[in-house]
């Protein structure tokens, strides 16, 4: 039975991935969006929550390690990707801090 719920859950999450595409590409408000299409504006928020949970689980920071850069010859960089936001650190920064930063900003994303 989980199976089932598994695939239907997956199903859902991607019909709506493809629902939210949409109102991007229409260039209407959610608002309005969500009234020509008879969605409750709730619901649609819901779901823009769950299909962001759902990629930001999939996105998995990496940590790379950056050739020296002609500005600095000596000094390494640590850049850490997430979606669409880069940070870029130096070498020597304290990354128990950066984690528990970066923890901090998930929770309240």
């Amino acid at each position: 039975m989980e199976d089932v719920l598994v695939v239907r859950d997956g199903y859902r999450l991607q019909s709506w991935v493809e629902i939210i595409r949409e109102r991007q590409e229409s260039g209407l408000t959610n608002k309005e969006f969500c009234a020509r299409r008879g969605i409750p504006e709730k619901k649609y928020y819901y779901w823009l929550r769950k299909v962001r949970e759902a990629a930001a689980e999939a996105a998995e920071p990496q940590l790379v390690r950056l050739d020296e850069s002609s500005e600095s010859p000596r000094r390494q960089q640590i850049e850490i990707r997430y979606g669409e936001a880069e940070l870029k650190l130096p070498e020597d920064v304290d990354l128990k801090a950066v984690a528990v930063l970066l923890n901090a900003l998930r929770r309240h994303d």
